[in-house]
């Protein structure tokens, strides 16, 4: 359980990554605008907590 909790924060923040590659890519600064904005931030926060949850998990 805890791994498939760390292999899904690192996807998300691998997810976030890739889009705001994309971003950079296509000229724009910083997270972008509109959905593009949203995912990223969606995503990262979503892998810190993933992150930080599965802490818990490993202690016990």
């Amino acid at each position: 359980m805890s791994l498939a909790v760390v292999l899904l924060a690192l996807g998300c923040l691998v997810a976030a990554t890739i889009l705001w590659q994309r971003n950079k890519k296509a000229g724009v600064n910083g997270a972008g605008t509109g959905r593009t904005r949203v995912a990223i931030i969606v995503l990262v926060v979503a892998g810190i907590l993933l992150a930080l949850a599965s802490q818990t998990l490993f202690r016990g």
